[in-house]
C-alpha cells in the first residue's frame, strides 16, 4: 500500500531535502536494507543539487534535467555508476507519480547507457588452493579457524559479504548441510553447504564456544563482537599477501565471482545457483554467463560427449571445401 503524504504536499513540492527523506522512508517500510537505503540517499542528494541549479524543484525537474545530469555525470564515472544513477532518480520519479506529487514521470522512455563488458577477476584453482592452505597452517588458533570458516564459506556458497557477517548460530544446520541467509530486500533463503566446509565450521564452532559472552553472531572477533567488514576484508589482504596471490584482489567480492566461475565451469544449473546466490530473476545468472564464456567453452571441450565418442562415430571427418 503506497505511503500517503497528503497533510503536507507543499514541502515535498518544493524541498529536495523533505522529497527525499520521505522516498527514502517509504524504501525502508519495503525493508530495504541500511546500505540500498544509503546508496538511494547518496545519488539522490547529487541530483537535486544539480536541479538545484537549474532552480528545480521535485514537481518540475524534466526529462531535459535528467538527460543533462547523466550527460555531466558520464563526463567523469563509468557508464555503470551513471546507470546507477538513473536507477536511483527512475525510482525517485515513479515513487513521485505514484504519491501523486506529479502528473508526469520524466524518465519515462530514457534507456540506460550500454555498459562494456568486464570479464570480473577471479582466482584460479591454484590461488585457491594457496589461499586456502596458507589459512589452515594456522588453524590450530581461534582467528586462523576462524578465518578458515569464513573464506571457505564464501568460496563454497557465494554469499555476499553482509549476508556472511550477517549469519547467527541459529542460521546454521550442519546436520542437514544448509545455512540460513537473509538477503536483500529482507528475503531468506536456504543455501547448501559443501561437507569439507560442515567440517570446518563444526570445529570453528567448538573453538568459538570457548569465547566468553560469545553471543549469536556467527563470525566474531577474540572481544566477542561481531566480526565487521572492513576487519573481514583486511584479514583477506593478510591471507592474500601470505599465499603470495598476485594479478587479482582477493576480496568477498572475488570469492563470490570464483564460486560463480567454478559453478558454470563444472556445469552447474543456472536456475540453482541464481536461487543460490539470491537473485530474483535470470538475468543476472545470463549476465554471469556471458562473462565466463570463455570458461565454458574450455569445459566443454574437454567434456564434449560427442568428441569423447569420435572415434566410434561414423560422421564426416573433414569439412567440405
Amino acid at each position: 500500500m503506497a505511503v500517503r503524504f497528503a497533510a503536507t504536499p507543499f514541502p515535498l513540492l518544493t524541498d529536495f531535502d523533505a522529497a527525499i527523506d520521505a522516498f527514502l522512508l517509504s524504501r525502508h517500510l519495503k525493508n530495504l536494507s541500511r546500505e540500498t537505503t544509503d546508496w538511494y540517499r547518496r545519488r539522490l542528494k547529487a541530483f537535486a543539487a544539480f536541479c538545484q541549479q537549474r532552480h528545480e524543484t521535485p514537481a518540475t525537474f524534466s526529462r531535459e534535467t535528467v538527460l543533462a545530469y547523466l550527460r555531466f555525470r558520464l563526463e567523469r564515472w563509468t557508464p555503470q555508476t551513471v546507470n546507477g544513477d538513473f536507477r536511483a532518480i527512475k525510482a525517485f520519479a515513479r515513487w513521485l507519480v505514484k504519491e501523486g506529487f506529479r502528473a508526469d514521470n520524466p524518465t519515462q522512455g530514457i534507456e540506460k547507457l550500454k555498459e562494456p563488458m568486464h570479464y570480473p577477476r577471479t582466482l584460479s584453482d591454484e590461488q585457491v588452493v594457496a589461499l586456502v592452505n596458507a589459512i589452515a597452517k594456522h588453524a590450530d588458533t581461534f582467528i586462523g579457524l576462524r578465518d578458515l570458516a569464513f573464506v571457505c564459506l564464501l568460496l563454497d556458497t557465494g554469499l555476499r559479504l553482509s549476508e556472511a557477517l550477517n549469519l547467527k548460530l541459529s542460521d546454521l544446520d550442519l546436520a542437514q548441510g544448509f545455512v540460513r541467509v537473509m538477503g536483500k530486500g529482507g528475503r531468506e533463503r536456504l543455501v547448501p553447504i559443501g561437507e569439507s566446509i560442515k567440517t570446518v565450521l563444526h570445529r570453528y564452532l567448538l573453538r568459538r564456544g570457548q569465547v566468553t559472552n560469545a553471543g549469536d553472531w556467527l563470525f566474531i572477533t577474540t572481544l566477542a563482537t561481531r566480526l565487521t567488514k572492513r576487519q573481514a576484508q583486511i584479514r583477506l589482504s593478510h591471507w592474500a599477501k601470505k599465499a603470495g596471490i598476485e594479478g587479482v584482489r582477493v576480496s568477498p567480492h572475488s570469492l563470490r565471482f570464483t564460486f560463480v566461475r567454478k559453478w558454470l565451469q563444472s556445469g552447474g544449473d543456472s536456475i540453482v545457483l541464481q536461487r543460490i546466490l539470491g537473485h530474483q530473476t535470470t538475468q543476472m545468472t545470463a549476465y554471469y554467463a556471458r562473462l565466463f564464456a570463455c570458461d565454458l567453452k574450455d569445459a566443454h571441450k574437454r567434456h564434449s560427449p560427442m568428441d569423447a565418442l569420435a572415434p566410434l562415430l561414423k560422421v564426416p571427418r573433414s569439412r567440405l571445401r
